[in-house]
């Protein structure tokens, strides 16, 4: 058993999203994503933490970029268009990933622990 870093029970059993200390379920709010004292100081994820916690999405996001966007010199005698069209493209695929990485940051998902 994990004792709480706030209360001291010995129900430490979930971990805040923001703070990543141990906390029993009376110490964290009701959507189980943080603890009172982040919700209470409204924390929020900085750019760093945010890239650190989604590492998959980044790793998409690159491979898109590298996929759409880097064959295009390889392949001699290509039509000058092809670079917008994949350009633009790679960009279009990016928003919603990059969207869904903010609205994540701010409201994290719950905890499955």
């Amino acid at each position: 058993m994990v004792t709480c870093e706030f209360c001291s029970s010995r129900f430490g059993d979930r971990k805040c999203y923001f703070c990543q200390k141990q906390v029993c379920t009376s110490c964290m709010t009701d959507d189980r994503t943080r603890c009172k004292k982040c919700y209470i100081d409204k924390r929020k994820l900085g750019l760093k933490a945010t890239i650190k916690k989604n590492k998959i999405i980044v790793g998409f996001v690159a491979f898109v970029w590298f996929y759409a966007v880097f064959p295009g010199p390889l392949i001699p005698g290509l039509h000058q268009g092809y670079y917008v069209v994949f350009v633009i493209a790679a960009i279009v695929c990016m928003i919603p990933l990059c969207l869904m990485m903010f609205f994540w940051s701010r409201n994290p998902p719950a905890s499955d622990v």
